[in-house]
């Protein structure tokens, strides 16, 4: 198994060792596991999301050679954000890694983490943004390898009806997802929406989606930010993404691709 979204204490919200990540994802199974520590510039709230490339590194290195069993990647999660592109850009091309996950963290300039958004604009307002902003920056920042936990504006979506569907949103993901594709840009199945909503982001239809449009690089990632939910719901993942049709999932090594079959 893999699992290609695993945080620790090098990033500002989790506080968890990067060796008990590790030892977590051997404890389930998992044979190759990527770390995506968070880059986000210009967030409204603490905390500081950036990294220090050099703990990370050294603390990657000491974990690789604890856990030799384990096919280790060094990734980061990149806050998609127009206004920072070219700042995030250059962060990356300063220190390589194996992988870059975009993900879209802001809507209004608010994280839908936070309740304050919710209070200012409706549910429907909230949700076109976001689709508007995805697009947007899909498009416009070059810097990301798979675009991350599409839908995540409902996680924490505070009404019973959570979900961003594909029904509602069709013509907008379908030049998304074909964005993706053009671009050679993997999609994530980020399986942390199973805890507050009944789907991965994105939901099933949208992966389904993206299949019968031609794409073909999928990640499978649990965004642990706790060693319980390394490896979380990821078997059931890959048999869903198979029942779909996908024969393989991505992993990256230094920024390229390479596809691994699914068991």
């Amino acid at each position: 198994m893999i699992d290609y979204h695993i945080h620790t204490d090098i990033s500002a919200d989790c506080k968890v060792p990067m060796r008990r990540m590790a030892e977590a994802a051997r404890g389930a199974g998992i044979k190759e596991i990527g770390f995506s520590e968070h880059i986000d510039l210009g967030l409204p709230v603490p905390p500081d999301f950036t990294v220090d490339f050099a703990a990370y590194e050294a603390v990657f290195e000491q974990t690789r050679r604890e856990f030799p069993e384990l096919s280790m990647r060094r990734g980061i999660e990149a806050g998609l954000d127009l206004r920072y592109r070219d700042e995030i850009a250059a962060l990356l091309g300063a220190h390589p890694c194996d992988f870059v996950i975009g993900s879209l963290h802001l809507v209004f300039g608010h994280d839908p983490y936070y309740e304050d958004v919710w209070r200012q604009y409706s549910q429907r307002e909230i949700y076109d943004e976001y689709m508007r902003l995805s697009l947007e920056t899909a498009r416009s920042c070059g810097y990301y390898d798979i675009l991350g936990h599409l839908g995540y504006v409902g996680k924490f979506c505070p009404f019973e009806d959570k979900m961003l569907r594909y029904g509602d949103y069709a013509d907008a993901v379908d030049e998304l997802l074909k964005t993706l594709i053009e671009r050679g840009k993997a999609l994530e199945v980020n399986t942390n929406g199973l805890y507050m909503t009944p789907s991965t982001m994105p939901e099933t239809a949208i992966i389904r989606r993206y299949y019968e449009l031609g794409g073909e690089m999928v990640t499978v990632g649990s965004d642990a930010h706790y060693e319980t939910v390394v490896g979380h719901a990821v078997a059931e993942t890959l048999d869903v993404l198979q029942e779909i049709g996908f024969r393989y999932v991505c992993a990256f090594d230094s920024r390229k691709p390479r596809f691994i079959k699914i068991p």
